[in-house]
């Protein structure tokens, strides 16, 4: 459990400080005041990115040479995160770690922002960025491999730039083979996670009453007819001058009550989807990791009324750390801390 975070220079905060005393933490305030950025640091300094922005540059307060992210937990352990414009430092427990590798997995967190609606709106490439995120980081043969199709996929293509119909096809059908033979893997893994997810999925008790809810994976080939494609097409993919089919085409839906939810959830229905979806990983993070993730939740009150609103904060997981943001200020009570950000902090 997080009890203190403090943040130099980190987006809109030249200096801020927040002590966590409960398991519940919500906080309030208007638009503009970086609730946000408080939860996209403890993000950044689990999994070393963000979830707002691919440049980290941006993450340091304007005119700033460097961001810092400290973290103290509950048995006094820390992680500290500097970013500067030429790079970052990550260390846990007062040891540097050079590695990217060996930082990731010091701490879990599973977060949800208005962003995430995507997993039912977006394109197959939101979706496929969900699960390749999310498990990358729990399983390192899944980054492997991920990384090794990608390289093979740009070699692929870049051959298929430079052949013509009727050329000698030997490297193309060599990069097909390997695109195969990892594409296979990696189907292999999305089945099983998608699975894995709807086993938590059918453990929730229906706690926002919107119906059952499925993944449903929808892979571009099956292993067959990706290896029939690599065999057969390679004409079509010298034509488009790009590699057509493979696992970097995949795509998923997400059904309740065995529908459509893009089609048929309104769009409190969709945000509660979404939500129970998160909480099905952070249950699923919790067995493979045996350590229980944090919970960031953002801007999470907008767009449900107020007995869907109960209905959610009434069924939050027991046993892991939360940390909702909103700009709606709710009742105080023994479960749940409130702290109010504005010009100046104040704790409820």
């Amino acid at each position: 459990m997080i009890r203190k975070i403090e943040l130099t220079n980190f987006r809109n905060h030249e200096f801020i400080s927040l002590d966590f005393d409960n398991r519940k933490s919500y906080i309030y305030g208007n638009n503009g005041v970086g609730k946000t950025a408080i939860l996209e640091a403890i993000y950044f300094a689990s999994t070393t990115k963000s979830m707002r922005t691919s440049n980290e540059k941006d993450l340091i307060k304007k005119d700033e040479n460097f961001a810092k992210i400290k973290i103290i937990f509950e048995n006094n352990k820390r992680n500290e995160v500097i970013i500067s414009k030429t790079g970052k430092r990550l260390s846990a427990n007062g040891v540097e770690k050079r590695r990217i590798s060996d930082y990731i997995g010091s701490f879990n967190v599973v977060m949800f922002t208005s962003e995430d609606i995507l997993l039912i709106k977006g394109t197959p490439m939101d979706k496929r960025n969900f699960i390749d995120l999310e498990w990358m980081l729990l399983d390192k043969e899944y980054l492997s491999l991920l990384n090794k199709y990608r390289k093979i996929l740009k070699q692929r293509n870049a051959l298929l730039k430079n052949i013509k119909i009727g050329d000698d096809y030997t490297f193309l059908n060599i990069l097909g083979k390997q695109l195969l033979e990892v594409g296979t893997k990696i189907i292999e893994k999305r089945t099983e996670v998608i699975e894995l997810l709807n086993e938590e999925l059918k453990k929730l008790p229906n706690k926002f009453d919107i119906g059952e809810i499925e993944i449903v994976y929808k892979p571009d080939q099956t292993v067959k007819g990706l290896k029939n494609w690599f065999e057969t097409k390679q004409d079509r993919d010298i034509i488009y001058e790009s590699t057509n089919a493979g696992p970097h085409k995949d795509d998923f839906i997400i059904n309740i009550g065995g529908k459509d939810s893009k089609i048929y959830a309104s769009q409190g229905e969709q945000r509660l989807i979404v939500i129970a979806v998160k909480i099905a990983l952070l249950q699923l993070i919790t067995k493979v990791s045996k350590q229980k993730p944090i919970l960031l939740l953002d801007d999470i009150l907008s767009e449900l009324d107020e007995r869907n609103q109960k209905l959610f904060l009434n069924n939050l997981p027991k046993d892991n750390q939360i940390i909702m943001t909103s700009v709606k200020e709710i009742k105080s009570n023994d479960k749940i801390q409130t702290i109010k950000i504005e010009g100046e902090m104040q704790l409820g």
